[in-house]
């Protein structure tokens, strides 16, 4: 009967020691899945808004602020803060039938993730579109 409740004690130790080594890398991975899939998820949103205010820059009478508009609708229904969205050429009036137009979309990973800002710095993430103009 003693040998029985020594084991039981000395099992309770291990399972704390297992406890106290793999919670910790439990954990770090938990967290580093969902960092991955929010980045995922960010950079899919940055496609989508260039992919769809690139498609609305190519069709007939509109505006670099409408495009602009568009991209930062997209974004905002996501929760996606403060993005830099670019148009090339510039005007967008001037680009005549068959002319490539370009949309960049860009924002600060620092300012859309779950873990502290000194990970991931000031880096961007961008997604670009371009069309033909019709």
């Amino acid at each position: 009967m003693g040998q029985a409740r020594g084991r039981l004690t000395y099992r309770r130790g291990a399972a704390t020691v297992e406890l106290s080594i793999c919670l910790p890398l439990f954990i770090t991975i938990l967290f580093g899945s969902i960092e991955a899939s929010n980045l995922i998820y960010l950079r899919e949103s940055l496609c989508l808004a260039s992919y769809e205010a690139a498609r609305q820059a190519v069709s007939l009478d509109v505006s670099s602020q409408d495009i602009e508009k568009r991209a930062k609708q997209l974004l905002q229904s996501r929760g996606i803060d403060n993005p830099t969205i670019t148009i090339s050429p510039s005007d967008i009036t001037t680009v005549s039938g068959g002319d490539p137009v370009t949309v960049t979309v860009s924002v600060l990973t620092s300012s859309q993730t779950l873990l502290p800002k000194v990970v991931y710095g000031q880096r961007t993430i961008s997604a670009q579109t371009s069309f033909v103009k019709e």
